[in-house]
């Protein structure tokens, strides 16, 4: 028997925000909020909605969020740090170029399965429509570039290690949106990632990349920067 997708929004009802303290009620708020907002979305969501869940009034969000614009902009700012941090410490202590690789693409199926809210949040909600929210997520997708672009080491100018960088994103998402769906499907939603297909998945496509990136020459017809990141 295929078992269903859990409810972020039901799954947070054992927290209660009344009595904490502020920092920590602005967090667990934001909680809810992520729940509502990658479930509904924004429009369908409204502050009443987090307020009800959270156990408060809707004034009590009003203490820590000017509006809910300004609440789904910090969330999509808390979501993109998150994943880059992921990325980074995920690659920045491995000994060779072919482990960042692999190492880079599970953190990002990891992050992607046990921040599955946040994820969807950036990449399947549909925020894009909205051109501040289209900005934020532009914002975000260019650190994820860059960050990206830092780890390829190849004998070729900047602007074409950012299109590589680009591409691998492109891989990286496309390849994580069609998992998440076998993942469902499979009833493996819920699971520690170690369990899931995610390890398979992320190795897999990991090689993939790798295999282009091997391959990767220089342009003979684009002129060298001559920038020393370039190697």
């Amino acid at each position: 028997m295929v078992a269903s997708r859990k409810d972020p929004i039901r799954e947070l009802t054992a927290d209660r925000t009344s009595r904490m303290p502020g920092e920590q009620r602005k967090a667990l708020l934001v909680k809810y909020a992520l729940a509502h907002f990658s479930t509904k979305g924004f429009h369908a969501t409204s502050m009443q909605d987090i307020a009800a869940s959270a156990g408060i009034t809707k004034p009590v969000i009003y203490q820590h969020f000017r509006s809910k614009r300004s609440l789904y902009l910090e969330l999509l700012g808390q979501v993109g740090n998150d994943l880059c941090l992921r990325i980074r410490e995920a690659t920045e202590h491995c000994d060779t170029v072919h482990l960042r690789v692999i190492a880079g693409f599970e953190s990002y199926f990891r992050f992607a399965l046990e921040n599955r809210a946040g994820y969807e949040l950036l990449f399947v909600s549909g925020p894009r429509r909205d051109p501040e929210f289209q900005g934020a997520i532009v914002r975000i997708e260019n650190e994820i570039a860059d960050l990206v672009t830092s780890k390829i080491e190849a004998d070729i100018t900047e602007s074409h290690r950012r299109f590589l960088a680009l591409g691998v994103i492109a891989l990286a998402e496309g390849t994580v949106r069609r998992w998440l769906n076998e993942v469902d499907s499979a009833g493996q939603y819920g699971m520690p990632f170690p369990q899931t297909s995610g390890p398979m998945w992320s190795q897999r496509v990991a090689e993939l990349a790798w295999a282009g990136l091997r391959g990767i020459q220089r342009d003979d017809s684009t002129p060298r920067t001559g920038a020393s990141g370039d190697r």
